[in-house]
């Protein structure tokens, strides 16, 4: 859809980052799929792509003209992934992603299993497009979950920001979305009936979230 708009879309696969990953090797990947384009790049970051769009964006904030958050994780500086769950952590909202994650005997690697990722990933998709999901996931290194981020004000901080909160997320609750937008603010938050995976259970109104941001972007 975005490409029908004119727009021209890469999608780096984190996973040929490196054999262990973490945060940096994350961003290094992107970083360098960032230095082969040309022109303004905006980065459109789902999940824990987020923290890995944040180091990109202070990076290559000269080439980074905004970021989009697709239900994305939007943590600050000096915080990780495993610190910013462990803050949010409550007896009464239940963690199905920790619930549910399986790690593997040496720690290295966590899964996710397929028969349950229907309910915490995909739970207002139709039920192919989630059988299709779940059979692609394939287990992800644990060292990028205890990696800070490290960003600035005047690197990362001056970089629009825009949100796409997904209401019926399960991985990462509205109330989630919400303290990090509070905590981070951005220039526009947009909302969706969407879990997840919004570009699977709301594709068209998911691109035009981003066509709104980049839109305004002028």
């Amino acid at each position: 859809m975005l490409r029908a708009q004119g727009h021209a879309v890469q999608t780096p696969d984190l996973m040929e980052a490196s054999p262990s990953p973490d945060l940096a090797a994350y961003a290094n990947h992107v970083a360098k799929a960032v230095d082969a384009s040309d022109g303004a790049i905006v980065l459109v970051a789902h999940s824990m792509g987020g923290l890995v769009a944040s180091q990109v964006a202070e990076w290559r904030h000269d080439r980074v003209q905004a970021i989009v958050y697709l239900t994305g994780l939007l943590i600050r500086s000096g915080e990780s992934l495993s610190s910013f769950l462990s803050a949010q952590a409550h007896p009464e909202v239940e963690d199905l992603v920790l619930k549910n994650m399986v790690v593997s005997a040496d720690g290295a690697t966590a899964t996710f299993p397929a028969a349950v990722a229907g309910e915490v990933f995909y739970n207002a998709c139709a039920t192919a497009d989630a059988e299709w999901a779940a059979s692609k996931l394939r287990p992800q290194p644990t060292a990028v979950y205890g990696s800070p981020l490290a960003v600035t004000a005047d690197r990362f901080g001056e970089i629009p920001r825009f949100y796409v909160e997904c209401r019926s997320d399960k991985a990462v609750p509205v109330a989630m979305q919400r303290v990090m937008t509070t905590n981070t603010p951005c220039r526009r938050i947009f909302s969706l009936e969407a879990d997840h995976s919004p570009f699977l259970s709301d594709p068209v109104g998911t691109a035009a979230c981003i066509e709104e941001a980049l839109t305004a972007l002028g």
